[in-house]
């Protein structure tokens, strides 16, 4: 039976939201998470994954100083945080544009997301999934073998207000997988968590170097969504 219910928990970068974001889900009680990408969420999943000594509360906890102290977005680290103490619940990472990042020659002419695959990121529970299998189905780089240093080189380039200009086409993207996961997951709640921007037009309207075609041209996240249920939370609200 397809899902009924989408939450959305919209985050803030250079605030800390993490322990409310843990509160909201707890609330929401998801049977599935979905977030935002971006190289740091990346990279702590990765390092989680490989070493069971950070496969840790703590560890979480470290990210969140160090994130903070850079102005960064700490939402999805609540999410981790939530997925941690629910063990079993799956996380996909719902981020991404359609088409090419990478030239032939490996210079970066897209925007950021690493994959752009609906089917991987709708298919692929980041918790669960060896990470051998992960590995190879990578599908944005160049060569034969996982290199995340490499990945993490390409997605750094991308400054936050390029990545925010292309929240558009990010949010197509992101629709496509969430919809799929809808549709043939079971459970009554799928939650997302991401940057406010995706939920609230006039935030989004705020990204410097927007054109006029570009602010015409957005769709929020829950307009692209097919769910009998649509809630929204801020947890950047005072």
């Amino acid at each position: 039976m397809a899902m009924r219910r989408i939450v959305g928990i919209g985050t803030a970068r250079g605030v800390d939201v993490m322990e409310r974001v843990v509160e909201l889900l707890e609330i929401a009680s998801p049977a599935i998470l979905a977030l935002d990408e971006n190289p740091v969420w990346f990279s702590t999943l990765i390092h989680m994954r490989s070493s069971r000594e950070l496969f840790t509360e703590e560890f979480l906890f470290d990210q969140k100083r160090h994130i903070l102290r850079r102005g960064g977005d700490v939402g999805k680290l609540g999410a981790l945080l939530y997925a941690l103490r629910h063990a079993g619940t799956p996380v996909h990472f719902a981020d991404g544009v359609s088409g090419d990042i990478l030239s032939d020659a490996g210079e970066l002419i897209g925007v950021y997301p690493y994959v752009g695959d609906v089917e991987f990121a709708a298919s692929t529970d980041m918790m669960r999934t060896p990470m051998e299998l992960i590995k190879q189905r990578i599908p944005r780089y160049p060569g034969m073998d996982f290199d995340y240093e490499l990945i993490h080189a390409y997605q750094v380039e991308a400054p936050d207000d390029i990545r925010d200009r292309a929240l558009g086409p990010r949010n197509v993207f992101t629709a496509r997988v969430l919809n799929r996961i809808l549709m043939e997951k079971t459970g009554d709640t799928l939650a997302f968590v991401g940057h406010c921007k995706r939920f609230l037009k006039e935030a989004f309207e705020e990204t410097p170097g927007l054109t006029e075609e570009e602010k015409l041209a957005y769709r929020p996240l829950f307009d692209l969504l097919d769910a009998e249920s649509k809630e929204f939370f801020d947890a950047a609200a005072p």
